[in-house]
């Protein structure tokens, strides 16, 4: 494993790597687009969620997918669970945002390196 994959405690490396086809220069690109994605995209979806609309569930189905093929385990369970309450007509707790915003940060976090490196 590379060494900038090293400190990706976020990330189950294995299964990016394998929706990578195993190509680290690739799964490195695409941890980087997410990142770019994270800070563009989803950054602010855990302040939205009180006010879930068309929008917020979509995002948050996208995030769901997006994570699940980088290996962002604990993003992608938090938004799972969001996206089943939200298809349940359930509203999302104070509880539930707070762990997808804590994943997304602590991933955000993690990936800056690998963003500045695949530049």
């Amino acid at each position: 494993m590379p060494p900038l994959l090293d400190h990706l405690t976020e990330f189950d490396i294995t299964t990016g790597l394998e929706y990578a086809d195993n190509d680290e220069e690739l799964y490195i690109e695409v941890l980087a687009m997410f990142y770019d994605q994270l800070i563009n995209e989803f950054q602010t979806l855990p302040e939205r969620l009180s006010q879930p609309g068309e929008v917020v569930t979509r995002q948050v189905h996208t995030l769901k997918g997006s994570a699940g093929s980088v290996g962002a385990s604990r993003i992608e369970a938090a938004a799972s669970d969001i996206d089943m309450a939200l298809k349940r007509g359930d509203s999302v707790s104070a509880e539930q945002a707070r762990a997808l915003d804590d994943a997304i940060q602590a991933s955000m976090a993690q990936l800056r390196s690998v963003a500045q490196s695949a530049l």
